[in-house]
């Protein structure tokens, strides 16, 4: 029973486009009611909670110095408040969930790949019914769901599932590509190749950019930690060599092409007009904008930033500033309340002491490939957490929720399996 609770619980993490009809001054979705309810289930079916004092001090610590801070220098405490509970909520629903698996990230990690397949065969359907025009098989908007343009995207051959953009379906199956493309190179258990074959297929058909980006990555990690490219002069070539090739196909991909020439064309200009920004497209248009509102609010608050949850006022109070007087800067606040990338968010709303903390928090508990990484466990603790890494990477350039798509769960399984690993190791 528990294990079939867990695994919806994490499918509804998954569902994060289903919005309720409740006005607390943000928009309220159907897994914060999960969560919380999941919370007070933990309570009723489970005993204990695993957690050390001496990590719960530290932890209480922590967080008591992170809500001080916040709450010094930020501009908005309201904003800071509503953040910090969500945050909260989602931290120890998360702890609560790992603990519900007894630690075993495996577990958690196989559930997540039932999901990601689920997910892969709803792109299925949704091919089926743009090849037949069946409208019910490709918009699950009757279901509750918020799918955003896929009437538009299915047509183009952009699938995302029950998604609400291309670029959201590839923030959750990154990690779980990872785990295929270790399975075709051999490393790990975590997921047979058939499955790992359709999964990579069908991550494709985003056609997504960040999605293109993360699975090129992925490559490269695996194969510069499995294989001694560096002492073999040849086989870097031809791996620069197919990693070049497989850019400039993964370019010439229309939806690819369009925002990368985009993008390139409008940062390079030293004197952007109003005629430049709409020539280019809105995800482009994103991009610049809250690029440019970063640049005018880390400048006034470089250290520690303006609190967090606060970037909304900076883009209200910059936005104007930076942006010409166009019919897009009116009608489409694009990313209004979380910068369309981790790195600007967290530069405007904790400052260069808050992004230098969390990139050596992220780098400091990559796990390394090594020859000594034999057993199962091990292969499958490497494989999670690198997985996670690149997810985190991708986020830091275009994503910047913190708990959208159960990024703070991934990002506790991710410190987790660094502790496991070493743990490991330690015993050897």
């Amino acid at each position: 029973m528990k294990s079939l609770v867990n695994k919806l619980v994490l499918l509804f993490i998954f569902w994060d486009n289903i919005f309720l009809p409740i006005n607390l001054g943000f928009d309220f979705k159907l897994n914060y009611l999960v969560m919380i309810g999941y919370v007070f289930y933990y309570m009723l079916t489970h005993s204990k909670i695993n957690l050390s004092i001496k990590n719960l001090v530290f932890f209480t610590i922590g967080v008591v110095l992170f809500f001080g801070l916040n709450f010094y220098v930020g501009i908005s405490r309201f904003l800071i408040t509503k953040q910090l509970v969500l945050i909260s909520i989602t931290l120890v629903f998360s702890y609560l969930f790992i603990n519900s698996y007894e630690f075993d990230l495996k577990k958690i990690f196989k559930d997540y790949i039932d999901i990601i397949f689920f997910a892969s065969i709803m792109v299925v359907v949704q091919i089926i019914g743009v090849t037949f025009n069946l409208n019910f098989l490709i918009d699950f908007s009757y279901l509750g769901f918020d799918t955003g343009g896929i009437v538009l995207n299915a047509p183009r051959g952009r699938f995302h599932s029950w998604f609400y953009e291309p670029s959201f379906m590839a923030y959750a199956f990154t990690p779980i590509v990872f785990v295929s493309l270790c399975k075709l190179f051999r490393i790990g258990n975590l997921i047979s190749k058939e499955k790992a074959l359709f999964i990579i297929i069908i991550s494709l058909m985003t056609q997504s950019s960040i999605g293109f980006l993360g699975f090129l990555l992925s490559i490269s990690i695996i194969g510069f930690s499995k294989y001694p490219i560096f002492k073999r002069p040849v086989i870097l070539f031809v791996v620069a060599f197919c990693f070049i090739i497989g850019s400039i196909l993964i370019y010439r991909i229309p939806p690819v092409k369009l925002r990368v020439d985009h993008t390139i064309a409008l940062f390079l200009n030293k004197n952007v007009t109003a005629d430049d920004i709409v020539k280019t497209n809105l995800s482009t248009y994103a991009l610049y904008s809250n690029y440019e509102i970063t640049k005018m609010a880390f400048n006034k608050n470089p250290v520690f930033g303006t609190g967090i949850g606060t970037y909304e006022l900076n883009y209200d109070t910059y936005l104007n500033k930076v942006i010409p007087d166009i019919t897009w800067r009116k009608f489409h606040k694009l990313n209004r309340q979380d910068a369309n990338s981790l790195f600007f968010r967290i530069l405007v709303e904790m400052g260069l002491f808050g992004l230098l903390f969390y990139l050596y928090f992220v780098l400091s508990r990559k796990l390394k490939y090594s020859s000594t990484i034999k057993t199962d466990s091990e292969q499958s603790l490497w494989i999670i957490n690198n997985g996670i890494f690149v997810l985190i990477f991708l986020r830091l350039i275009r994503q910047g929720h913190y708990t959208m798509l159960g990024f703070i769960l991934l990002i506790l399984i991710y410190l987790i399996s660094f502790k496991q690993a070493k743990a490991i190791k330690a015993t050897k």
